[in-house]
């Protein structure tokens, strides 16, 4: 099992029930609307396997995180592949699991904190300054659990759940694109977010702020979600592809795990006494943490940029010859 508690994700393979065992492999489909419907049905029976019929108490941060990873696929590939489905079904499914993802995204990250605060956390510092600390953390994270548990309750969720079953039993309402052959159509299909992630690297190279920053992790994450998609059809290349986007979705989110955390020990400082001393130390480990995750940024670009390379000249090289002048963009990762 994964570990809830860490940046990383589980590829698409290992979105499994807890206890479950992985089936054969199917064969790849054909067509890309099949293979697109296939990847969205396994992150949403992982989706069900997770958020179970349970008391919010119940259900452990594993869960919690499992829950909102699937959504986060699902909603990734609705964004990337949005050619081959219905736009207002994609515009309704993205915008609905993304304010429940959001619910579950704030859960997780205060699980996250905890775990930051234990790691940077001396074997001898004083008790009561760090169970005011945990305390602070608990109090928010009781609100943010009772919040999920109403969003439970509400006509939004329901439409969650119908989206989820639609995906689980049937498919999503494919357009006629969906037709075009896996192979052919992958390696188009992966361009954008390939220069989606090279924009947004330039912006946060020419201003490193937080939002640009976000944004790279965001993109990043979009290419390898499409990037393990392909690897069924492209095999260690576009796994390679898929690898360097996670390395750069993991290093940005660490890098804002540890913003996230010095900020609310700054502001809990400033509201317990208790806990001030410890929550400054911890600051200068969390904003020190910052600064040494982005210091390795620019080589996993550039090992993105040249698996990117691999990847767009195995792609041209499998591509099956065509009868006539091509019709459509070209397929370059270099555009």
């Amino acid at each position: 099992m994964f570990d809830p508690f860490l940046t990383g994700e589980p590829p698409d393979d290992a979105l499994l029930a807890v206890g479950a065992t992985a089936p054969p492999a199917p064969p790849t489909p054909e067509h890309i609307g099949d293979l697109i419907a296939g990847a969205m049905r396994r992150a949403a029976e992982s989706f069900l396997a997770h958020d179970r019929d349970e008391t919010d108490a119940d259900r452990d941060a594993e869960d919690l995180h499992a829950s909102r990873v699937a959504l986060r696929r699902i909603r990734s590939l609705l964004r990337t592949f949005r050619s081959l489905v219905e736009p207002e079904w994609v515009s309704a499914a993205r915008a609905d699991m993304g304010w429940f993802s959001q619910l579950l995204g704030e859960v997780r990250n205060l699980d996250v904190l905890a775990l930051r605060i234990a790691l940077h956390t001396e074997s001898d510092v004083d008790p009561l300054a760090l169970e005011s600390l945990y305390g602070a953390v608990a109090l928010q994270r009781s609100d943010v659990t009772f919040r999920v548990a109403s969003a439970r309750a509400m006509p939004r969720y329901e439409s969650v759940l119908r989206q989820i079953d639609r995906l689980v039993t049937s498919e999503p309402p494919l357009t006629a694109r969906a037709g075009e052959g896996s192979r052919e159509a992958l390696p188009r299909l992966l361009r954008r977010p390939w220069r989606n992630v090279r924009e947004a690297a330039r912006r946060a190279h020419e201003s490193p702020t937080e939002p640009n920053l976000h944004a790279l992790r965001i993109r990043s994450k979009e290419l390898r979600y499409a990037s393990e998609l392909a690897t069924a059809v492209f095999g260690p290349r576009a796994a390679e592809l898929a690898t360097t986007a996670t390395a750069i979705q993991d290093r940005l989110g660490d890098h804002r795990d540890a913003l996230a955390a010095a900020a609310f020990l700054t502001a809990t400082a400033g509201e317990r006494f208790e806990c001030a001393f410890l929550a400054g130390q911890l600051v200068v480990i969390e904003r020190l943490d910052a600064v040494r995750l982005l210091h390795g940024l620019g080589k996993d670009l550039a090992a993105l940029k040249k698996s990117a390379k691999a990847f767009e000249r195995s792609a041209a090289k499998d591509r099956p010859l065509e009868s006539g002048p091509a019709t459509g963009p070209s397929i370059s990762m270099e555009n």
